[in-house]
């Protein structure tokens, strides 16, 4: 009978979501780390789709070590605020905008016009220069 391999550690996984499915950012054995990184990163984003997942190792599996056993432990959903798998935690609160009153910015539109009339003078001198002799 071969050797029974050691116990693989449970880790912890970053998702974030992209299109219609999930890419993983990162990958820990420490879950007080990757809830730090979680939280991180929804500070840094808040405007994507993040969860905490832990990744148990699936025995039964013929892939040797790639295959996994999930469950959910945190998700952030922008629209809503972060819900809760297993731990508690306080909602992270969306930051308002300052309250800005509109600026008045004057437009130089004595100089626009300026600019439209020297370039038609300028056109039809060179029309009446070298447009009406053309034989």
């Amino acid at each position: 009978m071969p050797p029974k391999p050691p116990p693989q550690p449970t880790r912890f996984a970053i998702q974030k979501a992209r299109g219609k499915g999930w890419k993983t950012l990162e990958v820990g054995e420490d879950l007080k780390q990757a809830e730090a990184r979680f939280d991180l990163m929804v500070k840094v984003n808040p405007r994507a789709y993040f969860r905490l997942v832990q990744l148990d190792h699936n025995p039964a599996a013929d892939f040797e070590g790639m295959e996994f056993n999930w469950t959910l432990i945190h998700l952030y959903d922008p629209t809503k605020g972060p819900t809760k798998g297993r731990s508690a935690r306080p909602a992270a609160k969306p930051a308002k905008a300052p309250n800005r009153r509109k600026e008045k910015v004057p437009l130089p539109v004595r100089f626009y016009v300026g600019v439209v009339v020297l370039g038609l003078m300028a056109g039809a001198l060179v029309y009446l220069r070298w447009g009406l002799g053309a034989p």
